[in-house]
Formats: C-alpha cells, structure tokens, sequence
C-alpha cells in the first residue's frame, strides 16, 4: 500500500480517479489494493486520495466505478448525496484529519430519490428531510432541455459541491490555500461513465 497523501495533489488524484474509471468501462479492471498486504497496510491508519460523496444506490458504488481498493476512498454515501452537517463534518474529517487532497461529489442517473421528489411522492418519516434541496434542483431544472430528474440530479451535485467547497472553516480555507480540490461528477447507470460537471452548465 502506498501513502499518497503527500505526493498526490487534488488534480492528479481525480485523474485516478477518471483512469479507474476508464478500466471500469474497458472491462481491464486492476482491482488495486485489494491484497493482504493492502489490508494489513491500513491497520494503523488511512491516506485516501479522494473523499466521494454519493447517493445510497446499491448500483452506484464508488470503489468499484473506480476500480480503487481498500483504503483508497473516503467514501460518504446518502440518499441524493445531498449535504448536513453530519455529512459535512465527515467531509471535513477526511481533508483536514487524512489530508485527503480531493472531494467529488458524484451524482447518478434514474435517482429514485430525485425521481419520487418530482413525482409528487409524499415522504414520510425522516425521508422527508431530503426534499427541501431536491426540490430546488428540480426547480432550477424545470423546462430545459434533456432528462428532468438527470438533470437535476446533476445540478444537485453541483450545489452540493459548491456548498462544501464554501464552508467555512476548514474545507474553504484549504480550497484557499490550494491543498484541496472539490468537483461535481455525474454517473450515467447506462454506460457506467463519471463525467465532469461544469458548474455554469449541464
């Protein structure tokens, strides 16, 4: 197991990232990291090169869209990936605490959560408390061009990066000082492919 937090910047280990993700949609799979040596490596400490935050989908699973292995990614996963404090506290763990150099927030196509918000489906229980920033996505989204709830699942994953990339104290001062990059990523069910997501644009 390699320690990469002090060599590795935010743009090269998103190139990683992207380059797993190649394998992964080639089908040529390196399945890094998954040895005993690889786990024996890690019983005194981690070093991710990136900490993702994703939706709960069982078919969105980010060490293997990766094709990354153990300890490799810090991963973060909840319903619509939206953001909370509790979220966030962990975000701002893996950056501050590992010196984890890259946060993705990775949002995915045929989101059942976006989906049942923009159907109307009354949700109940705790569940509810994923509307609120589901709702505004969808909203900003209505009536343009391509797929409603993809599109907004996108721009979700656009302001939730630009959120973690703006709070105060920890993960701005370090986007400040250069030692931590966030983006927005988009994972297409179909095709198995993350694609950058431009903050200005769908």
């Amino acid at each position: 197991m390699l320690s990469v937090n002090n060599r590795i910047t935010g743009p090269e280990a998103l190139q990683r990232l992207l380059a797993g993700n190649k394998r992964f949609l080639s089908g040529k799979l390196e399945h890094p990291n998954h040895c005993e040596e690889s786990r024996k490596g890690l019983i005194l400490g981690q070093e991710p090169l990136a900490a993702v935050l994703t939706c709960a989908d069982s078919r969105v699973p980010p060490v293997d869209v990766f094709d990354q292995g153990l300890g490799d990614i810090f991963v973060v996963r909840v319903a619509g990936n939206i953001i909370n404090d509790h979220i966030l506290g962990s975000i701002e763990y893996a950056v501050s605490h590992l010196h984890t150099p890259l946060v993705m927030v990775m949002g995915h196509s045929s989101c059942g959560a976006v989906s049942a918000v923009a159907q109307g489906v009354k949700l109940h229980g705790h569940i509810a408390s994923l509307t609120p920033s589901i709702d505004a996505a969808l909203k900003k989204t209505k009536g343009m061009e391509g797929h409603w709830t993809n599109n907004a699942a996108k721009e979700l994953a656009i302001t939730t990066a630009k959120k973690i990339e703006e709070s105060e104290p920890i993960v701005a001062d370090l986007v400040k000082e250069g030692r931590v990059l966030v983006v927005a990523t988009y994972y297409d069910l179909e095709t198995g492919e993350v694609s950058m997501l431009n903050g200005d644009a769908l």
